[in-house]
């Protein structure tokens, strides 16, 4: 896929957009980072890191920056996978983190 199809649909316009917000979310994020020693939050954080190196990986593939093989599983691509739910994964866990933290007080 070239640039010119990319730019006609408005994909590009949509990552670029949803870069720059994910660029500043995780600025915001290593700050926060920095300032906590809460599980939980260090999880949220790890959540949001994992979710701007998601939309990087999209952003890669989309262009043709990144490409190779791709490992399948049941049809669907590892990467794609990984970068698509692993920030869920960080959020779930931050959220039992808190809960439970919060019950045992």
């Amino acid at each position: 896929m070239n640039f010119v199809g990319i730019a006609s649909d408005g994909a590009a316009f949509e990552l670029l957009v949803r870069l720059a917000l994910g660029a500043f979310a995780s600025f915001l994020a290593i700050v926060v980072w920095s300032k906590t020693r809460d599980l939980a939050w260090i999880c949220v954080v790890a959540g949001i890191l994992a979710s701007y190196a998601g939309t990087l990986y999209r952003a890669l593939r989309l262009f043709g920056l990144f490409s190779g093989p791709e490992i399948l599983i049941y049809g669907a691509s590892v990467g794609s996978l990984v970068s698509d739910n692993l920030s869920g994964v960080f959020f779930i866990v931050a959220f039992i983190v808190f809960i439970r933290s919060r019950h045992s007080v």
